[in-house]
């Protein structure tokens, strides 16, 4: 496979191909999703909106039982079943012709993801590690945004020439991508290996491999890391600026044309294409930690423009929310692989898949407010939208200053209790191993400054 910058990590091809084959094919489907039941049903929309909301909000709690799942049969078997759920929920559309139907098709569908999300970044340990995990996750991002741009362009092609006929060629062709890539993916060959023994743990501990297991206790439990997944929820709100607040905003609000939220978000996926990899390269360098909370501050500096370019006229207004969009996906590029690597690098291996599923759910429960938050401040005006969502950005920067810093490495020796072997365990994971041949310092491993964040 052709390099093109991506990081090197084990079967690549496979890994990056599948990825981008899997989300072409949701780029042709995702922009004709609600249309398509309207085309072959009855229904009001109303109706299918609330189909399609009882099948998302049933699939929510699908999130936490995906970590156990990935724990219990490993990350690889989740992904692949993942593309199996996702194309039978897919598969069930045709079929949907009733609002029960709806809404079993839709609960497929979102339950297929959130296993995706919950498996698809605990893959990823197993192949990299150090920076390289920022650099992982920065390129399927890269590759996400470019195919599913492209996937949405070449839909529009089809449905000019074919009109609500293709449709029913570009669900197909999305079943097909989902099956195809989960081909690819039964096909990488990941070591399996049974955890090591905890660090510091007693010789007693060591020889009683009949102890409880970590679980879920354990997850919940971890203090440092549930606040920063709170923390990051409040942060995901920002992210709703490009696809949510914008459009109201720029047209109903400032009164500018109807095109202009089409331009700041292809300038938001754009600047993600070319430059992600680039920047994550660039700050590679920089805490994981401090790259989070300056994304919080990058946001409410946004947040504080997107008010400010109220006061001037319209023309101006447009040239200078340039700058403004581009500003909000640096804090983006900055954060996004940063927080997922702090994740994975930080969960204890046996139970990394309940750890990331937890924090995907940032996404979940952000996603059921956002709506509503929006659409009462939007109906104030500008200050209440961005004083709303500013103040929320700078909450979460707050509060994962307080919290990200806590969490600690997984590989991270403890103090050695008494009576404990000295000697140092072995790696938990293959990744940990990969780890401690890598000349360059893994950031997880290296102590850091809680006063070094700005």
């Amino acid at each position: 496979m052709i390099s093109l910058g991506l990081p090197r990590i084990p079967q690549r091809g496979r890994i990056f191909s599948s990825v981008f084959i899997d989300t072409f094919g949701w780029g042709l489907f995702a922009p004709l999703a609600f249309l398509y039941f309207s085309y072959n049903t009855g229904l009001s929309f109303s109706a299918i909106g609330s189909a399609v909301s009882a099948g998302t909000l049933a699939a929510l709690p699908t999130a936490l039982l995906a970590g156990w799942l990935v724990d219990r049969f490993s990350p690889k078997a989740m992904l692949v079943s993942s593309n199996l759920v996702t194309a039978l929920g897919y598969g069930l559309y045709p079929f949907a012709s009733e609002w029960t139907l709806i809404a079993v098709a839709t609960f497929l569908v979102m339950a297929g993801d959130r296993l995706y999300w919950a498996s698809w970044p605990v893959i990823v340990v197993d192949l990299a590690s150090g920076r390289k995990l920022d650099a992982t996750y920065a390129a399927v991002g890269t590759i996400k945004n470019f195919t599913v741009a492209t996937g949405a362009l070449a839909s529009s092609g089809l449905t000019v020439v074919l009109g609500h006929g293709a449709a029913d060629l570009v669900l197909a062709l999305n079943v097909v991508t989902s099956l195809v890539a989960a081909v690819l993916l039964a096909g990488v060959r990941i070591p399996a290996t049974r955890p090591g023994p905890e660090p510091g743990a007693t010789e007693e501990e060591q020889e009683n491999p009949g102890r409880p297991a970590p679980g879920w206790r354990d997850a919940f439990t971890d203090h440092a890391f549930t606040g920063f997944c709170f923390f990051f929820m409040l942060l995901t709100f920002a992210w709703a600026l490009p696809s949510t607040i914008l459009p109201a905003y720029a047209v109903e609000i400032m009164e500018l044309p109807d095109w202009t939220p089409a331009l700041f978000l292809g300038i938001n996926s754009v600047a993600i294409m070319l430059a992600q990899m680039p920047v994550t390269a660039r700050v590679s360098h920089v805490p994981r930690q401090r790259l989070i909370v300056r994304s919080g501050l990058i946001f409410v500096v946004v947040f504080t423009g997107l008010y400010l370019v109220t006061k001037v006229p319209a023309t101006t207004a447009i040239v200078v929310l340039v700058p403004v969009m581009l500003t909000f996906t640096l804090g983006e590029m900055i954060s996004l692989p940063a927080a997922n690597a702090l994740v994975a690098s930080s969960a204890p291996a046996a139970i990394r898949g309940r750890y990331m599923s937890l924090f995907q759910l940032s996404w979940a429960v952000s996603g059921l407010f956002i709506p509503l938050l929006a659409g009462f401040v939007l109906d104030r005006g500008a200050l209440w939208v961005c004083a709303a969502f500013g103040g929320i950005a700078l909450l979460a920067a707050i509060g994962i200053q307080a919290t990200a810093y806590r969490i600690a490495p997984a590989d991270r020796p403890g103090p050695t209790p008494r009576g404990a072997k000295t000697g140092a365990p072995r790696p938990d994971h293959p990744s940990d191993q990969a780890a401690s041949l890598d000349p360059e310092p893994s950031e997880s491993t290296r102590p850091v400054s809680t006063k070094d964040v700005t």
